[in-house]
């Protein structure tokens, strides 16, 4: 795991031990980059977790930075996109034109709704009875 608001010595002595998955936030992978700790010349499968949450945050400038102007390869050289996101508005569906090539959406259940087999319920308890109400 690579990301900032931490020390970054430890993630960067596991980076040295070698890596076949690296999960990162813009900010402290763009660090890694520019520090020549990591390149993104061998990306095979790039995935965008919670797309409409990093573009709320204002990470969308970070991102295609890193995907567009660093060494990652791009879709036409083979690399694989993912994007997940509860929502898809038109700033996603621009980022999924710009990072896939001939991408595809699938909708599961319905957009903006709860999917109705999961139940969700709201319970108030206190610090020390968290685990008991989970169980």
């Amino acid at each position: 795991e690579v990301y900032g608001g931490v020390d970054a010595k430890p993630q960067l002595l596991d980076l040295a031990r070698g890596m076949d998955l690296v999960t990162a936030t813009p900010g402290r992978l763009t660090d890694f980059i520019d520090r020549g700790v990591i390149t993104m010349s061998n990306v095979g499968f790039l995935v965008l977790d919670e797309a409409d949450r990093m573009l709320d945050m204002g990470f969308e400038p970070q991102i295609r930075e890193i995907v567009q102007k660093r060494d990652m390869p791009s879709s036409r050289e083979g690399r694989m996109t993912l994007m997940f996101s509860a929502t898809f508005p038109k700033e996603i569906q621009k980022l999924a034109q710009a990072f896939m090539r001939n991408y595809i959406w699938i909708g599961v259940g319905r957009v903006g709704g709860a999917v109705d087999t999961v139940e969700q319920s709201f319970m108030v308890v206190s610090e020390r009875g968290k685990f008991e109400a989970l169980t």
